[in-house]
């Protein structure tokens, strides 16, 4: 499956044909074996009944079918046990494919609506649908299957006892397979569909309840809110019984089916003599073989059972798909062209700003050359950190970009962004180890390389009285790390890198003195880039000498 195509269930299942191919076949194994169980069992106590009846139970051959059904049940047991291993490993290889296909979503996004896919309730509900869609091979694409080899496995043994039984078998079968699930699915889809829209719109509701339940008490829309919530609760109650109403009225219609094709099966068996005023089974037809039959019509009925309420995973997958299919957009187009080591940079009416609400800095001109620093200040809420974003290519713009002489767009080019490190106010800290992390910044670096940018910010000896030192694992995020801490790691990732243009958004932030100075010092001698531009509330040496630019 293409990583950038849409997701649709058919291509899901085809992603690893193999892999299915073998719950399946465990999986029809066991079925077959559960329906001749039952059938074989049957038969062999109606048949052991009757050699005692008779008077010839003690010449009556009990071990071939009493093992025969030992073995079926050995079978029956192995092949599900089989089947739910083999299955729950084909649906973690099910899992990864969708997790690298949502990554590739994001990677193809445009990096200034990334946070649109980064929020709590959506990553929540990421989570929620990805659990519904690997549900589905299970819970409806198997015992689909299930149900038409054991009706097929039925339709075999029926033969061989008179032909004519296959007609209300073949009928059964379509009624149960295919009719009664369509019938429940066209009563209740929709409400499996809008019972999950609720469940999600319910979550979020919750949610920004308690965080703003203080709020909400303090301005008296307490009660408002509560309605809008217990309105939410009656409409997804209304589903959630239109859902039981349906699966109910399946169960009922599939054993309605059930105790029909048995009543039929005995009318097309018998006949009725006037004479003695009985019912009787037509010659040929051994009365063991129809109470095996019988048993092996009871068993289809479980395995039938299922579908009945398959639409609503059905249905839930298909909402999960759906949701997912909303992340889908063709790979963004890099900018052509190549740029030499940067030497100057001119900025002309240029503004970045955020998609979502087109708020960011007034247009400004300057102009950066090489070997010179950049101090961007003004007041809160100016506009600065987007500016920078912007310069780094991470944010939407408008304006001319000139680099080195040429005009260049800088949203998103690569070939740009190779020349420039950013380090961002919230910068990210993976979990993995101390070392791993630095790696991002240059994968070849040695160990005498971390251990001297880890000093030139300030962190050597913190990491070097770790048990672990570089491979001390980090917590999602850096949690282990205090903001600082989390700050001067990024900042000594970006330094590995080496680039000609260093932009800093508030990296002294959370810092001592003493830390600050270390810090300016390695970034104006060993550490030095071309160019510098820096945003930042804190003094320090690196400002003093850099040229001041107000917003």
């Amino acid at each position: 499956m293409s990583n950038l195509s849409k997701l649709s269930l058919k291509r899901l299942i085809l992603a690893n044909p193999w892999g299915i191919l073998i719950p399946v076949i465990t999986g029809i194994a066991a079925t077959l074996a559960g329906v001749a169980l039952l059938g074989i069992s049957g038969w062999f106590i109606s048949a052991a009944g009757l050699a005692t009846a008779m008077g010839v139970g003690i010449v009556f051959n009990y071990l071939t079918p009493g093992a025969i059904v030992r073995g079926m049940s050995i079978l029956r047991t192995a092949g599900r046990y089989g089947e739910q291993v083999t299955a729950h490993n084909h649906l973690l290889g099910l899992l990864r494919t969708l997790r690298l296909w949502v990554w590739d979503q994001r990677v193809a996004k445009d990096a200034a609506n990334l946070h649109e896919q980064s929020r709590g309730d959506l990553l929540q509900r990421l989570v929620s649908d990805l659990d519904q869609i690997i549900r589905w091979p299970l819970v409806v694409f198997l015992p689909w299957i299930y149900a038409l080899s054991a009706y097929l496995a039925v339709s075999v043994f029926a033969y061989f006892i008179t032909p004519v039984l296959l007609w209300p078998i073949a009928i059964a079968a379509v009624l149960q397979i295919l009719l009664v699930p369509y019938v429940c699915d066209r009563f209740a889809s929709h409400a499996v569909h809008v019972g999950q829209i609720l469940g999600v719109h319910r979550r979020s509701r919750f949610v920004s309840l308690f965080s703003a339940l203080i709020t909400l008490t303090i301005r008296g829309h307490w009660k408002e809110y509560a309605q809008r919530l217990g309105e939410l609760d009656e409409r997804q109650r209304r589903m959630e019984i239109r859902i039981q109403q349906a699966v109910s009225t399946g169960r009922l219609l599939s054993y309605g089916v059930t105790i029909l094709l048995i009543a039929s099966s005995f009318y097309l068996l018998c006949i009725y003599t006037p004479e003695t005023q009985r019912w009787t089974l037509l010659d040929g037809v051994q009365g063991t073989w129809v109470v095996g039959y019988v048993l092996s019509l009871l068993a289809v009925n479980e395995l039938v059972l299922p579908l009945v309420q398959s639409f609503v995973a059905q249905g839930q997958s298909q909402v999960g798909l759906r949701r997912l299919n909303q992340l889908h957009q063709d790979a963004q187009a890099q900018p052509e062209g190549k740029i030499e080591r940067i030497q100057q940079m001119v900025f002309k009416h240029w503004r970045g700003f955020h998609p979502s609400s087109g708020m960011g800095n007034n247009a400004i001109d300057f102009r950066v050359d090489e070997g010179e620093s950049i101090w961007l200040r003004g007041a809160s809420g100016s506009g600065k950190s987007t500016l920078l974003a912007a310069i780094a290519g991470d944010c939407l713009s408008s304006g001319e970009a000139i680099i080195n002489n040429e005009k260049c767009d800088l949203y998103s080019n690569q070939t740009y962004q190779i020349h420039i490190s950013y380090l961002p106010q919230s910068p990210h800290i993976f979990q993995q180890s101390i070392a791993a992390n630095l790696y991002l910044g240059n994968p070849n670096a040695s160990d005498e390389q971390l251990w001297d940018v880890l000093n030139a910010v300030g962190l050597a000896d913190w990491a070097k009285n770790l048990p672990n030192g570089l491979e001390t694992l980090l917590s999602s995020q850096g949690r282990n790390l205090s903001g600082g801490q989390r700050k001067r790691l990024a900042l000594a990732r970006l330094l590995l890198r080496q680039t000609p243009v260093l932009l800093l958004d508030e990296p002294f932030d959370g810092l001592d003195k003493a830390t600050i100075e270390r810090i300016c010092h390695s970034l104006e001698n060993h550490y030095k880039p071309d160019i510098l531009i820096l945003v930042s509330h804190v003094g320090s040496r690196l400002g003093d000498n850099a040229r001041v630019i107000e917003l």
